[in-house]
């Protein structure tokens, strides 16, 4: 039988078994609550898959594939998921703390309120995500780090960027109403045609950013300055 058309493990120490094998194939395999701490997925295809509230803690899913799996609730703290190929997947409420996510492609993922505290994710893609209430903020001992990453067309309704590193980004016409940009860099990003109505904005930094048909909150200009006694940093 050829390894992607064998039997799915049903046990994480029957997917053990099998990547020490050297099988890569697991498409539509089901593991909720696995414990897989430390385990190597790299190069895996996942997609499809159901990986519920798995522990994936300092797990490494490089290059792995898991387009339209769930991992909804999932404790991937501390992961590296470079390269992840994750569109159309599903991470409600999943913490990421830590994570490296370069070069992941979470395009039309559904992420709401997933905990992505002191990720480093530079040029990371969440075009037209759900990323409502999600976490950016800096961790005490790590910033988080989005430069260069495409948020365009996502829903960022509420999240939190606070001291979040954002230079560069691409967020054209997402949706970040109420959401918390307190002491961000969003230096030479592009928020045109953005939701920034309710947005906490006091330090952030909005040097070459382009603002032009974003709604902006009461107060503001579209050069990015308030137009009231409101702190800002415009360096």
């Amino acid at each position: 039988m050829e390894p992607n058309q064998a039997r799915l493990p049903s046990t994480g120490q029957e997917l053990r078994l099998a990547l020490a094998e050297g099988r890569r194939q697991f498409q539509g395999l089901r593991l909720a609550d696995l414990d897989g701490v430390n385990l190597d997925l790299s190069g895996c295809d996942l997609s499809q898959g159901c990986f519920r509230e798995s522990r994936l803690g300092k797990a490494s899913l490089r290059h792995c594939r898991v387009e339209g799996a769930n991992f909804a609730q999932a404790l991937i703290w501390g992961a590296d998921l470079f390269g992840l190929q994750a569109t159309g997947s599903r991470w409600h409420g999943a913490d990421f703390s830590g994570s490296r996510l370069q070069q992941a492609d979470f395009s039309e993922a559904m992420m709401h309120r997933c905990c992505l505290r002191g990720v480093v994710a530079a040029g990371c893609c969440w075009h037209k995500a759900g990323l409502v209430e999600a976490d950016f903020s800096a961790a005490l001992d790590q910033l988080t780090d989005l430069g260069g990453a495409d948020f365009s067309g996502a829903d960022l309704s509420y999240a939190v960027f606070k001291g979040a590193q954002l230079a560069a980004a691409q967020l054209r016409g997402a949706c970040l109403y109420g959401a918390d940009l307190r002491q961000t860099n969003l230096a030479q990003a592009d928020l045109r045609g953005c939701d920034l109505r309710d947005c906490q904005l006091s330090g952030a930094a909005l040097n070459q950013a382009r603002l032009d048909g974003a709604l902006l909150p009461e107060g503001w200009d579209q050069g990015g300055t308030p137009t009231q006694n409101k702190p800002f940093s415009a360096r």
